[in-house]
């Protein structure tokens, strides 16, 4: 029937819009928003891309993604592949956990996209790769060890693929040999509840072993009593750049992705590497990548 193909048609689009990326962009964030001058970002080229990488079952989602090449290394595949989607969005919220597009979970926010998680696991990844090898490198390694903290954990999904960084299912592929712990909060107490409960269905060894653990907080005031993390990601967006968490990161090399930009208007997925540690951050201190622009939920600020 012509109406239901136009309805489809208007809501698959709608879906691909919200979360998903759309431009990599050429300007950078305002400076006015800012509590510090940031670099200029080199001139790049615009490039549009729409996917459609929809899967009837997780594994099934994760290679149309590395097909897209939005997953392209084995680690991401491995970790995104051992946590079900299924899992972690609520019964009756979806008819397919599998699509590549946000769904709704409770409190009036959503898991991001797959391809969202991908991206972001992506510049994340190679860092904690690199980190490693610096500790293997040490004389005595005991007392080393990897810290991420994932802020706005929402349903738990991005959590439980940093846990399984650490421990593979299974006989599954281990990325990640330095012992490690997984930070995840959120400012809403339901959605922290709903996190472990998600994370018990299918990965609460993550949780029985103490690689991950969760509490409910301001995720602009990150987890100060754990720091300073190897890395940093932000679910939500947040209105300017939020200083508390950059001074979390470890340094040299601590990288924090994070969306930026008012609900409304243009947000930017930033990926921000700390190169050195001073008291008074400056552009000197900092990398700074633009990646991608996005639309997140606001980063709620408690």
């Amino acid at each position: 029937h012509p109406r239901l193909l136009s309805y489809m048609i208007v809501t698959r689009l709608s879906l691909l819009l919200l979360c998903t990326a759309v431009w990599v962009s050429t300007s950078q964030p305002d400076p006015s928003s800012l509590a510090f001058q940031f670099p200029e970002f080199p001139p790049q080229k615009p490039i549009m891309k729409a996917w459609f990488c929809d899967g009837k079952t997780q594994r099934n989602l994760v290679e149309h993604l590395r097909q897209a090449q939005i997953v392209k290394s084995q680690a991401v595949q491995a970790a995104m592949s051992s946590v079900d989607r299924m899992y972690y969005i609520p019964d009756g919220y979806t008819s397919n956990p599998y699509a590549d597009a946000p769904q709704a979970i409770l409190k009036g926010q959503t898991i991001s996209a797959p391809h969202m998680h991908a991206y972001a696991l992506e510049e994340i990844v190679p860092g904690l790769l690199k980190r490693q090898k610096e500790i293997l490198k040490l004389e005595d390694t005991s007392q080393q060890s990897i810290k991420i903290l994932d802020v706005g954990c929402g349903s738990g999904y991005l959590t439980a693929c940093f846990g399984r960084l650490f421990k593979p299912r299974g006989t599954g592929q281990q990325i990640l040999s330095v012992p490690g712990k997984v930070f995840g909060m959120d400012i809403h107490r339901e959605l922290v509840d709903m996190t472990e409960k998600n994370i018990r269905k299918a990965d609460a060894d993550l949780l029985d072993e103490g690689i991950i653990h969760l509490r409910a907080g301001n995720g602009w005031q990150g987890w100060k009593e754990e720091a300073p993390f190897d890395a940093i990601h932000v679910g939500a967006a947040a209105a300017s750049i939020p200083v508390d968490l950059i001074q979390q990161l470890l340094a040299p090399h601590g990288v924090l992705v994070v969306p930026v930009g008012a609900q409304g208007s243009v947000q930017k997925l930033l990926k921000i590497e700390r190169l050195k540690e001073t008291s008074n951050l400056s552009s000197d201190d900092l990398r700074v990548t633009e990646l991608l622009q996005v639309r997140y939920v606001p980063l709620v600020e408690g």
